[in-house]
């Protein structure tokens, strides 16, 4: 047994970390199992969240429901702290759910999960507080429900992540573009970025054995310093992936 003073070899520790994320990302049978009982409860959750969803209830009342709605349907502990945001909030990241009542014309963001024996599950939905989105949130949550949809038929082994990342940019862009928010040649917009002042996160992640499960970059390749939005994760997808898509 080598002492405890012994010199760390950090190469060797970065070549076993990048070898077992490897193995890590692949699920079997019985990790996919535990992720369909955390989604089933994850799911449960937001179906109960989508309920009580109206002005004058509060951020913090819809979140105590719908975690309770987690651990009713078979969740043993939250994925992650549940994020619950109406009007103003929604736009801030990681947003803590407040005592703030919800407003008739607020949109009200959700991401939370359930987790099941370590194995977690991860959705975001936008929902209207006063039941019908007006006008232009119809229009923006058309714009991010068609890039939700073009990516998730893009998830098959042998795909990029960020060519996924890619084609929900450029839905994004196109939407801004015809709603006037953004001006110019769609792929130019998506090459200089445009779409990330809007759009400032990945379309999506890795899920397994915690939320960002083995999430990383393909050795030998490298992001420009001015790309934006930062990807975790740039690999090629393969069997077994379990990733979420939430432009």
């Amino acid at each position: 047994m080598a002492p405890s003073n012994a010199p760390q070899d950090d190469r060797l520790t970065e070549d076993l970390r990048y070898a077992l994320n490897h193995v890590r990302r692949q699920k079997d049978d019985l990790e996919l199992g535990r992720m369909r009982v955390a989604e089933t409860a994850t799911r449960a959750g937001f179906s109960e969240a989508e309920r009580l969803i109206s002005p004058g209830r509060s951020e913090r009342q819809i979140q105590i429901e719908l975690e309770a709605a987690f651990f009713l349907y078979g969740a043993d502990f939250l994925a992650f702290d549940t994020i619950v945001a109406g009007g103003p909030n929604s736009a801030v990241l990681h947003f803590t759910p407040t005592g703030r009542r919800l407003q008739a014309n607020d949109l009200v963001l959700i991401d939370a999960g359930g987790e099941f024996r370590g194995y977690a599950s991860d959705i975001t939905r936008t929902y209207p507080a006063s039941g019908q989105f007006t006008a232009e949130q119809a229009t923006l949550y058309r714009t991010v429900q068609k890039a939700s949809m073009t990516a998730i038929l893009m998830c098959r082994p042998g795909r990029e992540w960020r060519d996924v990342h890619r084609a929900a940019t450029t839905v994004i862009a196109e939407g801004l573009v015809d709603f006037g928010l953004l001006r110019g040649n769609i792929g130019s917009l998506v090459e200089r970025g445009s779409p990330g002042l809007f759009f400032p996160h990945g379309v999506g992640h890795l899920v397994g054995l915690g939320i960002r499960d083995a999430s990383e970059i393909l050795r030998g390749r490298e992001q420009r310093p001015d790309d934006f939005p930062r990807l975790r994760l740039d690999l090629p997808l393969l069997p077994n992936y379990v990733v979420t898509v939430e432009p």
